[in-house]
This record gives C-alpha cells, structure tokens and sequence, in this order.
C-alpha cells in the first residue's frame, strides 16, 4: 500500500469515526424532539417507535399555557441577556487593557484568569449563598446575574486578550495620529477586527447562564424567580406522575433561544475570520 492509498484509508477512517460519534450525539436531541409531538400512549409504548404515528402539538400548547412556564422562560432571557451583556462589555475592557498596557503583575493576572477557571463552581455556591443573603439578593435576577457574570469573566477577557493580541499595534498607532482616542479605536477599529473572539464571548456567556442549574435552583426561592431549567427539572414527578411530552416539548423551547443566538451570530463569526486590517 503506497502513501496515496494510505491517506485515502486515513480519511475514510477519520470520516466514519466522525460520522459516528455525530450520530451518538445528535441521537438524543433527535429523541427528545420525536416524544414532544407524542401523544402519552405512545411515549409509553412497550416497543418505542422514532416517528409518531401522528405530529401533535398538544404538548407544546399545553407547556406553554402551563402556570409559571412563560415566566421561566422570562426570567432565563433576563439573566442570560444581562450576563451576556455585563460580560461582553467588562471582558472587552479587560483583555484590551492587558494587551496593550504593561503594568506590573500583568503576567501573572493573566495566568490567575485560566487558574480559576479550574476551580468548580459548586465550591463557591455556599460562600455566594451567605453574600447574597446578607446582601438580601436572594430570590432575585441580579442574584444570579452577578454569580454567571463571576463565572463567565475569566475566560471571556482571556478569550478576548488573546483575539486583540493578532491585531498588529501599528494600526492603532495609525488611528491615534488620525486623531482617534482610545475608545474610539477600541470600538470603530479593535471590536470588527476582533470580531470571531467577541462572538465566541457572548455565545459562551449566553449559554452558561441560559443552562445552569445549582445557583439558579438554589437562589430563587419562589415561582416567579425560577428560570427555565429548573422549572423544567422540578415538573418531574408533579402530582404522582412524569408527563414526558410536555417535559420534551419544554426542554426543545429551551433549546431555541441558543440556536437562533448561534444562527444569527455565526455569520458574524465567519465574518470576522475572513475581514482583512486594511485601512481605506
């Protein structure tokens, strides 16, 4: 067998494992969205089958119209938007301040960015239980929107420094004889050209948040403070039994917002991939 055909087999091997480990992976996604257009019967059906006999909607209207389901989902869009938000703007700062100005201990907050992001955020859950509850944030969005935004801001910046490190210093230098100050390099320069890393940061900080579990089932204490994933979590055993459809149904709404987050962004991100630093 000569190189030629060796790399053919390579590739068809690389291909199949690909194809496979795909096929593991998307199976239960494809699973959950078959049983949210089930009728009970089925779901329960000694012999499952992957289609329904029949598509219905009757789980989703019925999770929708369910008591408090509309204020999950609220409530998760407010401390994911916010924890986006709060951490795009803050990461930016940061990671442009540690790249371009050198200070004392740079080195080392930098390397202090990666080491925490070690360290499991259930070690923290009863330190920032004791902190919000003498702050009296318990039961609040802010409560969880400062605990995402502690979690999230340490691989943002370092995410966002490393993005603004490729972007050659000459052309700032270009726009300060121009006339431009800081922030206005950083905004109408740095941001477009730093494009892919600024997607990258908000998808990341969107989706921690949108899917966390132990602070959010732990903070908010009432109904009208709990978000999406545990008001999903906690429908489990309601009244002596599972409703699958409507479990299935409500996980699938909760996976949309992140997908039309994906879709819309991803554009930008190959955008940004392919931008060139010319100066017009």
């Amino acid at each position: 067998m000569n190189r030629e055909q060796k790399r053919k087999v390579q590739k068809i091997i690389l291909t199949f494992v690909i194809l496979v480990t795909t096929v593991i992976l998307i199976l239960p996604f494809l699973w959950m969205i078959s049983t949210s257009f089930k009728q009970a019967d089925e779901i329960f059906a000694a012999i499952p089958k992957w289609l329904p006999r029949e598509f219905s909607f009757q789980n989703y209207v019925k999770i929708w119209n369910r008591e408090y389901f509309k204020i999950y989902f609220v409530n998760s869009l407010i401390v994911s938007l916010c924890t986006m938000g709060i951490s795009l703007i803050v990461a930016m700062l940061a990671g442009y301040g540690i790249s371009r100005f050198r200070f004392k201990g740079r080195t080392f907050f930098s390397s202090v960015l990666i080491v925490v992001q070690m360290f499991p955020s259930m070690l923290l859950l009863i330190p920032m239980y004791t902190i919000m509850s003498k702050m009296g944030l318990l039961d609040t969005h802010l409560s969880m929107i400062i605990a995402y935004t502690t979690f999230a801001m340490p691989f943002c910046t370092w995410m966002i420094k490393g993005y603004f490190d490729t972007i050659p210093v000459s052309l700032e230098e270009s726009a300060r004889i121009d006339g431009c100050g800081r922030l206005k390099i950083l905004f109408r320069i740095i941001m477009p050209l730093a494009a892919p890393g600024i997607v990258t940061v908000s998808m990341f900080s969107f989706i921690l948040s949108w899917q966390e579990y132990l602070y959010a089932l732990t903070f908010a204490r009432t109904e009208g403070m709990r978000t999406l994933t545990v008001g999903i979590s906690l429908m489990q055993g309601q009244h002596g039994s599972v409703d699958w459809g409507q479990i299935m149904s409500g996980s699938v709404i909760a996976c949309i917002p992140g997908l039309i987050l994906f879709t819309y962004l991803e554009k930008y991100l190959v955008q940004g991939f392919t931008m060139g630093a010319v100066k017009e």
